[in-house]
């Protein structure tokens, strides 16, 4: 496993990791306390952040993917913008934004109301909710946006059903978000993989 420190899939003290098992590879956003290596599956399987790799490998597995790559710096400055165009165009706001990343919540919360659900809050000029307990804000958002990094401090699924209880829209962007979209999520990543 490799570390990257930028990219606008990564959340507020995250690395991108390449995580493969055998020929099966991914960028993968974790915590950036995990150091590069070689791990054995059994002790990825406890630890919470290498955890998030085994379930996008399997994921990729599943759906015969050998390599899922994330955008690379230059292109997260448009994917921000184009994300902010797609999301207010379709829903407008307020906004649900899972997982901190600075590019996105500049370009999107500038344009609309919203919040972060976030590990901690920042000193910054966005409204922040703890992410262990994003679903009493869900009903007040007219759309949920998850950043990638958000994997490993939620339970995707519960969030995604609770969203469509209350007829919600959920959003994930970024290549791995084309692994979920089997819970009922929109895809978006206009300059990676197309599903």
């Amino acid at each position: 496993m490799w570390i990257r420190r930028e990219g606008i899939d990564i959340c507020e003290g995250q690395v991108l990791a390449r995580c493969c098992i055998d020929d099966v590879c991914a960028d993968v956003p974790i915590s950036a306390e995990v150091a590069p290596g070689r791990y054995p599956i059994e002790e990825a399987e406890k630890n919470p952040a290498l955890k998030t790799c085994l379930d996008v490998l399997n994921r990729q597995r599943e759906r015969g993917l050998k390599r899922i790559e994330v955008c690379r710096q230059k292109e997260s400055g448009r994917c921000s913008k184009k994300l902010a165009e797609y999301v207010l165009s379709r829903y407008g706001g307020p906004v649900l934004l899972i997982g901190f990343n600075n590019s996105v919540a500049s370009v999107l919360l500038t344009l609309t109301d919203g919040v972060v659900a976030d590990v901690e809050a920042k000193t910054l000029p966005y409204d922040f909710i703890d992410v262990s307990n994003p679903h009493s804000w869900v009903e007040k958002a007219r759309v949920v946006v998850i950043a990638p990094g958000a994997l490993q401090y939620i339970d995707l699924a519960e969030l995604v059903r609770k969203a469509k209880e209350l007829g919600k829209p959920v959003i994930m962007y970024g290549a791995l978000s084309a692994l979920y979209k089997d819970l009922g999520i929109e895809y978006f990543c206009p300059y990676g993989l197309k599903v």
